[in-house]
């Protein structure tokens, strides 16, 4: 029988083990440092993307509270109340003589093609704008068809 006896070595002949070497030491402490700084970027971003949110909803307070008070005082001034400030600034209301009435045949050209024979035209138009110009489709989709 063959019995394996240990016997303590001695402490110039102990085996060596594997050492931790600085680089290995290195690579972690930089891939700590790395997550450590995205984390921060991070929360960073969320703390910043928190702030704009509470400022736009104080924006869109402020500017509601413009608009009802400009409807609150376009509601209070009346005809009666403006007109003494007008005459302070030398706005004076426009003479009856002054005013001068035109026809609307003078103002705007009249449209004769308004018949259902124009809606035929736009509506051939419209095709052949379509046969000549292919509509533009995203990439990667298929038309309904």
């Amino acid at each position: 029988m063959n019995r394996d006896v240990r016997r303590p070595l001695a402490s110039w002949r102990m085996p060596d083990r594997r050492a931790l070497r600085p680089q290995w030491w290195c690579i972690a402490l930089v891939a700590a440092g790395m997550l450590l700084v995205e984390v921060w970027q991070s929360s960073k971003t969320a703390e910043l993307c928190l702030a704009l949110g509470l400022d736009r909803t104080a924006v869109q307070r402020a500017e509601a509270r413009v608009e009802y008070l400009r409807a609150q005082l376009d509601r209070r001034a009346t005809r009666a109340e403006l007109t003494p400030q007008a005459l302070r600034l030398g706005l004076v209301p426009a003479d009856a003589k002054q005013v001068v009435q035109l026809p609307p045949e003078y103002l705007a050209v009249e449209d004769r093609r308004t018949g259902p024979d124009s809606r035929s035209v736009l509506a051939w138009a419209e095709r052949l704008s379509r046969a000549v110009v292919p509509e533009a489709w995203a990439r990667g989709r298929e038309p309904a068809n």
